[in-house]
């Protein structure tokens, strides 16, 4: 093994070169932030620099991702209030939304009887702002409120990417739905061909593909960074193909999320943070 450094803003960037035995240079940062570069085996180090020269920007940008993704974890311990392991949903609460806590929970107390309404805006700056009028201060309802509307957003980020996942990976789907909602309430959406997909709560997947080709997905995918959501969007459509984690089945996925080892290990070291909820 021996290290490498590219020019990054005033300082260097380390590579750690490691030979493996692939055909094919491949660059991997870890959770830890460390840039690996697997090099065939033989290959002459005035040819590794070449290719390093050539491929700066990719690496640089590839080891701000893993550094943004490092940002995103739920820092709950000092912003959000536990109870038997549960957020405790209240008024001026900030919730997760893409990665970052940007969305504001404002719980407005209505006279009795009167029908529960929730609505949702975007502020001036950018961030979202849920808003439930209810009589009822229950923190089962409360947490059912903001599940119903993260299933919504879910539903319709996860239409939309699979729509562009499914055609890039030569695979599509017929409709979406949201599962645990009062009939007639779930979304309509154009119908597609083959598969369908549900946004549901899942207690301990993200995701999963049955042996029919149908689909379901974690409400909670909604929260999660845009880039591991479409990690697991791009796994379960994978399986339409390759129902197995085979070598054939990860080839298929690395060729539409190149960096899917790390989304991988940041759901590995991430994703129990989110059962608060």
């Amino acid at each position: 093994m021996s290290l490498l450094q590219i020019p990054y803003h005033d300082g260097q960037l380390d590579i750690h070169i490691l030979t493996a035995g692939s055909r094919c240079i491949d660059v991997r940062v870890g959770d830890d932030l460390r840039i690996n570069m697997l090099v065939p085996l033989g290959m002459k180090r005035d040819v590794i620099e070449i290719w390093l020269r050539h491929n700066r920007d990719s690496i640089i940008r590839k080891y701000e991702k893993a550094v943004m993704r490092n940002h995103q974890s739920l820092e709950f311990q000092d912003t959000i209030e536990l109870r038997s392991g549960l957020v405790q949903y209240r008024n001026g609460l900030h919730l997760p939304f893409l990665g970052e806590m940007n969305l504001l929970l404002r719980i407005v107390h209505i006279p009795e009887l009167e029908d529960t309404r929730i609505y949702a805006r975007t502020a001036d700056d950018g961030s979202r702002i849920l808003t439930i009028k209810t009589d009822n201060d229950d923190q089962d309802f409360l947490r059912y409120c903001v599940m119903r509307y993260y299933k919504q957003c879910a539903s319709s980020l996860i239409k939309e990417k699979a729509a562009v996942y499914a055609e890039r990976m030569k695979t599509t789907f017929r409709q979406i739905q949201i599962i645990g909602l009062v009939r007639g309430t779930s979304p309509r959406f154009p119908a597609m061909a083959y598969q369908n997909i549900e946004i549901a709560h899942q207690k301990t997947l993200w995701g999963n593909c049955s042996r029919k080709g149908n689909l379901k997905f974690d409400w909670k995918l909604a929260m999660l960074p845009i880039e591991v959501m479409d990690y697991v969007i791009v796994h379960e459509l994978g399986h339409l193909k390759k129902m197995n984690h085979s070598q054939a089945f990860w080839a298929e996925v690395e060729k539409v999320i190149p960096e899917y080892r790390e989304c991988s290990c940041w759901l590995e070291k991430h994703g129990h943070e989110y059962e608060i909820f």
